[in-house]
């Protein structure tokens, strides 16, 4: 059985962790390297304080450039700007997949406008898929450099892409209200000083100008092939991790519900980790946690030419590290739900 070399950059926080759960159960993967930035030369185990991996694998460490000459695949879960920096010094035939936004915009100004950092790899950004698993499938497959989309826009993305595609919805009045758990901001909400109240609190953040929005909205207008702005605002919710977007949306003249659920249920039957919820189910966040799912269901309001569309998925799994081994799996050609199932 033929092993992928795979090292893991960003092993100790909580997407890493969730990346290492996953690949330490898939058949066709040997884990050379695990990764971190600062905390170095201990077992694996000492970073995950609710899971212990009873699989033997190596210490965590300060990557070495010598070493990313023997790996097949680096996963790179890594604050914005590393993954630039990365892509340089792989093999020519080695694969990223990246899980941070250094190649989800394909624009170099947007990037730097959006996330205050100079684009350090435009060369490899040309060559980059933007991994959105069950829309870009078989541009995955052909892709050494795969940008694996944020946990907002994936459960934006999912729902509204075959409708902005088939023309069913009006793309001027999108509005989208997303909760997340805690998780999404990374391992700092941790820190009882940066966040004393994180367990009794909901806040709002990121109005008008959260960095999502340009992922969004040109994953969105590539498929309407016009240009569309989306208005999108993020919530922090008491609750470690999950996703729960709420999307408003207005129909064009003649159309109705039933042919906007026609659409998602047609355009994702045979897909295994999308499903299309009857609306009479109350869609939650549980129902999705600890996998690679996402959940859609579609409703009515009380105006005939509107309507609402609810997503919740896993932001740590389908959101982040699931949906980058769909897509290992998917360029690798092995079988999509393997290990994620």
């Amino acid at each position: 059985m033929k092993k992928i070399k795979v090292a893991i950059a960003g092993a100790t926080g909580f997407v890493g962790l969730e990346l290492l759960k996953i690949l330490t159960k898939h058949p066709n993967v040997d884990i050379l390297y695990l990764y971190s930035q600062s905390k170095l030369k201990k077992s694996i185990n000492f970073y995950s304080k609710n899971f212990k991996f009873k699989k033997k694998l190596p210490n965590v460490s300060i990557m070495k450039n010598h070493e990313l000459k023997n790996i097949d695949v680096i996963f790179t879960a890594l604050p914005h700007g590393e993954a630039h920096l990365i892509s340089k010094k792989i093999r020519s035939n080695s694969v990223l997949i990246d899980l941070s936004a250094d190649f989800r915009i394909d624009n170099k100004s947007i990037f730097e406008k959006w996330y205050k950092l100079p684009h350090q790899a435009t060369k490899e950004q040309k060559k980059s898929i933007y991994g959105l698993s069950e829309i870009n499938r078989n541009l995955i497959k052909k892709s050494n450099f795969i940008a694996c989309p944020g946990c907002y826009p994936t459960s934006i993305l999912l729902p509204l892409l075959p409708l902005v595609k088939n023309k069913l919805i009006n793309t001027n009045s999108i509005k989208a209200d997303s909760k997340s758990g805690y998780s999404g901001a990374g391992k700092k909400t941790t820190d009882k000083k940066l966040y004393p109240n994180i367990n009794e609190n909901i806040s709002i953040y990121g109005v008008g100008q959260h960095r999502h929005m340009p992922e969004i909205d040109q994953e969105l207008s590539k498929s309407s092939k016009k240009k569309i702005k989306i208005s999108f605002t993020p919530h922090l919710i008491p609750t470690f991790r999950g996703i729960l977007s709420t999307i408003y949306l207005d129909l064009p003249k003649g159309i109705k519900i039933k042919k906007v659920k026609d659409c998602l249920l047609n355009f994702y039957k045979k897909e295994k980790f999308v499903n299309i919820v009857n609306s009479k189910e109350m869609i939650n966040t549980n129902r999705v946690l600890n996998t690679n799912n996402c959940n859609i269901s579609v409703y009515q309001t009380r105006f005939d030419n509107q309507i609402i569309i609810a997503s919740s998925l896993d932001n740590l799994i389908k959101g982040a590290a699931g949906q980058a081994v769909q897509n290992f799996n998917i360029r690798f050609g092995f079988k999509e739900t393997l290990s994620l199932v």
